[in-house]
């Protein structure tokens, strides 16, 4: 193929050399396992020019998520460590923060504030009535409050909260205003305002079960029949907010998202918000339709308790057809001076870890991909043998690149920090270097190693790049030919 090399080595080396590349690259997408990207279009929510036009009322919505409170007395000497938990919530301050955005919603006065999951760390009582006594503080000023479990809340292993009880702990916020109900989870329906029906979806399993989503699609056709807008709401992302989420992240998308995602824009729901992801991301899910288009947004709000520390604002017509987003954060409380710089540390420092943690849960597929080298004349440890150098190898190769990656995705809007397009480039020369590394380290000759780093590199370009390029450049669904969008993540919807 005018490279110079007799046919038959040559085929032989394919077999091998597209094998290790596979390797190679299986690594390396889990090694990004932490990004997010996003899509709003025009048609994300239907627009009646003439009704809008007709009227003229404003509501504004507030919408949290992940608060991981916890009640003062469980803090014991592991939280107040910080450093031993690795991990990157300001948990140590939950209850200062969660009592700076009801002390700031008691001075804005939102119509209402709708509360994604995750209203606890533990899913403990104690925890549960301290949030609902805070939160009720809004309710007694005449501020609609609802909230949904997440999967921190309900039936949690270190919790005492059934899901009976939760729902007695926040009957005044939101189940009390239901006018349906479940009865295969705490999903419930309510209508805060006329013309405006919220489904809130129980979601805290990680999945939604046959029984709930025919209830949803029930509720759904009811309330366009009756001519009124509806809006979901859950913990959960109901889509991959960048392509191969599904994959790298599971446990961030529910479980049968793709089933769920595609009976809801087919029945005529076109917004949900969501958490769970603790960061801020707008992604579109778009069906194409003999008609043309149809789409689904899904609106994620970060955590109060993780950088950035914003919750969305949201600014909706009298119709429900025009809504218009914005993000504020947590800035300051009494503990903390400079909340997000505080935050964005924890979070920075606390990364290297995650990522290891990452790369360790990847190894057993890694190495089951051994048995490529048993007919080659490359040696067996040209692979890692074992989980500690498999994690060396990977952080030294691309650590600092998936530790970059991951802070500029949680902050949102990554495709216009110009760092993004520095550290495309960089993944690819990650991969490369990490690649090279090994085969010289383990003597490889100059000519195999020249064909495996040919083949390396074009496989990133084919397979790996339109992920990195799905990451980076905020945008989801770029696989699909005249699907692909990408939006501001942190206002105008």
């Amino acid at each position: 193929i005018g490279l110079g090399i007799p046919a038959e080595p040559l085929f032989r080396s394919r077999d091998l050399l597209s094998r290790f590349t596979r390797i190679i690259l299986a690594a390396l997408v889990c090694g990004v396992s932490m990004t997010s990207c996003t899509y709003v279009a025009d048609n994300a929510v239907n627009h009646n020019d003439e009704a809008d036009s007709q009227d003229q009322t404003e509501r504004t919505i507030w919408v949290v998520s992940d608060i991981h409170a916890m009640a003062p007395e469980l803090l014991n000497d592991q939280y107040k460590a910080e450093d031993a938990t690795k991990d990157p919530k300001l948990l140590l301050y939950s209850t200062e923060i969660l009592d700076k955005l009801v002390g700031d919603a008691l001075t804005a006065k939102p119509d209402m504030m709708l509360i994604t999951g995750d209203l606890t760390e533990l899913g403990d009582q104690k925890s549960h009535e301290l949030v609902a006594n805070t939160l009720g503080k809004l309710v007694s000023e005449g501020i609609k409050v609802v909230v949904i479990p997440g999967n921190h809340d309900v039936d949690n292993a270190d919790g005492s909260t059934s899901p009976q009880l939760f729902a007695e702990l926040y009957k005044d916020l939101g189940f009390n205003m239901a006018y349906a109900k479940d009865q295969a989870s705490l999903s419930y329906a309510c209508e805060p305002f006329d013309g405006l029906v919220l489904l809130c979806l129980d979601t805290s399993t990680g999945s939604i079960g046959d029984t709930t989503m025919k209830w949803l699609l029930d509720e759904t056709d009811k309330a366009h029949e009756q001519g009124k807008q509806v809006v979901v709401m859950q913990h959960h992302n109901v889509m991959e907010h960048y392509d191969g989420k599904s994959s790298l992240q599971k446990e961030n998308v529910l479980v049968n998202y793709g089933d769920v995602a595609d009976k809801m824009t087919k029945n005529g729901i076109h917004l949900v918000f969501s958490g769970h992801a603790h960061m801020p991301d707008i992604a579109q899910y778009r069906e194409k339709l003999e008609a043309g288009v149809d789409s689904l947004v899904e609106v994620e709000t970060g955590s109060l308790l993780t950088y950035p520390n914003g919750w969305r604002i949201i600014k909706v017509n009298g119709s429900f057809k025009k809504w218009n987003i914005s993000t504020q954060y947590i800035k300051s409380i009494p503990s903390i001076a400079d909340v997000r710089k505080v935050s964005y540390k924890l979070y920075q420092d606390a990364l290297p870890d995650i990522m290891k943690n990452h790369i360790d849960a990847f190894w057993p597929v890694f190495d089951s991909y051994r048995y490529v080298l048993t007919d080659s004349n490359l040696p067996e440890e040209i692979l890692p043998t074992n989980i500690e150098d498999f994690r060396e190898w990977f952080m030294e190769g691309m650590g600092d690149q998936m530790c970059k990656g991951f802070l500029l995705h949680i902050a949102g809007n990554e495709e216009k920090n110009p760092e993004a397009a520095v550290l495309r480039t960089q993944f690819k020369e990650g991969m490369e270097n990490m690649v090279r590394k090994r085969l010289v380290a383990y003597n490889v000759d100059e000519e195999t190693t020249d064909m495996l780093m040919l083949f390396v590199g074009a496989t990133y370009e084919v397979l790996f790049k339109p992920k990195v390029e799905s990451l980076l450049t905020d945008t989801n669904q770029v696989a699909e030919e005249g699907l692909s969008s990408s939006t501001d993540d942190l206002n105008d919807l």
